[in-house]
């Protein structure tokens, strides 16, 4: 959350941030009847464990979490989602988003960056594509990579203007996430999760300073996991060298 304050606050990352807030009751009801779908997660990255989906379905009001769900009305929602949240962790809710799908599920790109001396460098970005009817594409819950290029080129109907312009902007919008950052955070390594609608609008979802690399492992070319591999001994050599 205080990632998302800093982020809130730049003139340009600001237009690419759905609405996201500490939880409470009241807060997620005004925000079901504004966006419809708002998904509930824990602060900090979790693999996609824990992530809950709540979305109003005229007076109701649909709770899901992996693959159980509960059907409740307004007074209940509060009870149904305690019921899906791990304890002892804070949560945020999210505005829900009309995301582009790729092959029927769907997708969002990840960008891996690091800093392994003074400048961050983006040494990986692939798709992430959830598993069928599966509400998060977090590795964990069965998504798997697919280059980014291909899923975007698909998905604007071959489209490679488009989808170079995409891939630009996630490239621009990375790069701004981890300079903005690495202003008041000591991190060298981030995995920022972008989000694409059907119209095209980036969101920015995620920025978590700890991400797991082995998604790259199952793309095609390997050059992306041998770059990070890499960086990380270069981190660990600079972590050592400057304690």
């Amino acid at each position: 959350m205080i990632q998302y304050k800093e982020m809130r606050q730049h003139p340009v990352l600001s237009s690419h941030l759905p609405e996201t807030r500490w939880i409470s009751n009241a807060r997620t009801l005004r925000m079901l009847d504004e966006h419809r779908t708002v998904f509930i997660k824990p602060n900090f990255g979790s693999g996609g464990t824990g992530i809950i989906r709540a979305k109003k379905l005229g007076r109701r009001y649909e709770i899901r979490c992996g693959s159980s769900r509960r059907i409740v009305r307004a007074h209940k929602v509060r009870k149904a989602i305690r019921t899906f949240r791990m304890p002892h962790r804070r949560y945020l809710v999210q505005q829900g988003l009309r995301l582009a799908k790729y092959k029927g599920s769907i997708f969002d790109a990840r960008v891996y960056m690091q800093k392994p001396e003074s400048e961050w460098i983006i040494s990986g970005i692939t798709g992430r594509v959830a598993a069928p009817r599966k509400v998060v594409t977090n590795y964990r819950k069965g998504g798997h990579a697919a280059p980014l290029s291909k899923v975007l080129l698909k998905v604007f109907k071959h489209d490679r203007t488009k989808m170079k312009e995409i891939l630009d902007q996630i490239v621009e919008l990375s790069k701004m996430v981890a300079d903005t950052i690495d202003k008041n955070h000591p991190f060298r390594e981030l995995g920022i999760d972008l989000a694409i609608e059907k119209s095209g609008q980036i969101w920015i979802i995620e920025a978590n300073p700890h991400p797991g690399h082995k998604l790259f492992k199952q793309l095609p070319n390997h050059k992306m996991i041998h770059t990070i591999l890499r960086n990380k001994r270069r981190i660990q050599r600079w972590n050592k060298a400057h304690w």
